[in-house]
């Protein structure tokens, strides 16, 4: 079982680490989900808004794509070791997202090509202001991973060598309950992200067995997995310097429900929150490795990461000041109960290449460096890091991820202590 992680001279940022026998380099990660071929259509006239209902010029961009994908290119591109359990179909899409899989070295082993079926597709139609206008998402292939072809992948070894594994909402309910419990009865990690308001519920397993170990919602899909049929928006306290009390009730109330043991809530320019339900107590540890120290010490730590320093000669990395610093302020919220990290983000961005695929990235970042060892409430600021990179390129994964970040967030984040 996971113990507490110190970080030097603050019980304050005490939090879970992988147990002893997979906190080391070489433990691969299991994610299990969606592997998609995107095609984005946008028309040329940026001026153009709203349906033309008509043709108009444009460009049509075809990409990899999927939650699960994206996360498992995310960790392969910082160095770990990544596997996909997924299902496409026969036919050309599917072929290309195996031939690019192997490529950045994703171990495939357990996606299955279905005989007939169609690999997924995602569809969408902007206006030329970039905003959605229509979408459509063939998505009947994931229907294919049952209960089943997770026993059968478990039974072939998918779960050998792994210290995590997570599932994104693509899979059915019965499916990420049978992922959850062999994961379980294997003592590995298990981390649900729930990928939209519609698909969130899935993930709301509350019958027997144990709760997810983490899981990753925005505060819509985190209502949608409390039940709520109307998600209501996020008030404006965070913007004077604190979380709204609606929101941490509602996180309250999803632990209390043992919905996960950990909860990593998203909230967009707000930064994250990473929530536990129990507090560890201090000096306690179970990974038997030294403690990293980026958060340093105290209830409140600044930290302001040099981008451009960071990705100093990496391949395809953007020219230096293209990527704006990430300054995050890590404030431990006092709390009856357990224990509350919110990750500030001090420096708005005014402008952003493309949203697509951060909150994938930060789980990907998350789930590398906790596989790697690293404690989770610092394991969040490779997340952190790599969501910020993946604002300033076109499409989900940042291509210049790569395995040596790792080393030099450590000795950057130490150095700026």
């Amino acid at each position: 079982s996971s113990g507490s992680h110190l970080v030097p001279g603050s019980a304050a940022l005490a939090w879970a680490a992988p147990s002893a026998s997979m906190a080391k380099d070489g433990m691969g990660v299991l994610v299990c989900g969606g592997a998609v071929l995107d095609c984005i259509v946008k028309p040329f006239d940026e001026a153009q808004r709203g349906a033309s209902r008509t043709s108009l010029p444009g460009s049509a961009k075809v990409s990899l794509g999927g939650v699960a994908r994206n996360m498992a290119e995310s960790i392969a591109r910082l160095g770990g070791i990544s596997a996909l359990l997924s299902a496409i179909g026969q036919d050309e899409a599917g072929d290309q997202l195996l031939a690019a899989a192997g490529k950045l070295g994703i171990n495939v082993e357990h996606v299955v090509q279905v005989p007939g079926g169609r690999t997924a597709t995602f569809t969408a139609l902007l206006d030329g202001g970039g905003d959605l206008v229509g979408a459509v998402a063939d998505m009947a292939v994931f229907d294919r991973v049952s209960p089943a072809s997770i026993d059968r992948a478990v039974a072939s070894g998918a779960l050998r060598g792994k210290a995590l594994v997570v599932c994104d909402a693509n899979l059915s309910a019965a499916t990420l309950e049978r992922v959850l419990s062999s994961g379980s009865d294997a003592g590995v990690p298990t981390w649900f992200e729930p990928v939209s308001v519609a698909k969130a519920p899935r993930g709301r397993i509350l019958h027997g067995g144990q709760p997810w170990q983490l899981i990753s919602p925005n505060w819509d899909e985190l209502q949608a997995m409390l039940g709520s049929d109307l998600p209501k928006p996020f008030a404006s306290e965070a913007a004077e310097g604190r979380l709204p009390d609606a929101v941490l009730r509602a996180v309250d109330e999803a632990l209390t429900a043992r919905l996960a043991e950990h909860m990593l809530l998203t909230m967009g320019p707000r930064g994250v929150l990473l929530a536990s339900a129990s507090a560890m107590p201090p000096g306690s540890t179970s990974s038997g490795s030294a403690p990293i120290g980026l958060l340093g010490s105290g209830t409140r730590r600044r930290l302001a990461l040099d981008a451009s320093e960071l990705l100093r000669g990496a391949p395809g990395a953007p020219p230096a000041g293209v990527v704006p610093p990430l300054e995050v302020e890590v404030e431990s919220l006092s709390v009856t109960g357990g224990r509350r990290l919110w990750y500030r983000l001090l420096r708005p961005l005014a402008s952003v290449r493309d949203t697509t695929g951060a909150g994938d990235a930060l789980l990907a970042g998350t789930a590398r460096a906790f596989a790697h060892g690293w404690p989770l409430e610092e394991a969040v600021l490779l997340g952190l890091l790599c969501a910020h990179l993946t604002l300033f390129v076109d499409g989900a994964v940042a291509p210049f991820l790569m395995p040596d970040l790792l080393r030099r967030l450590e000795v950057q984040a130490r150095s700026r202590l």
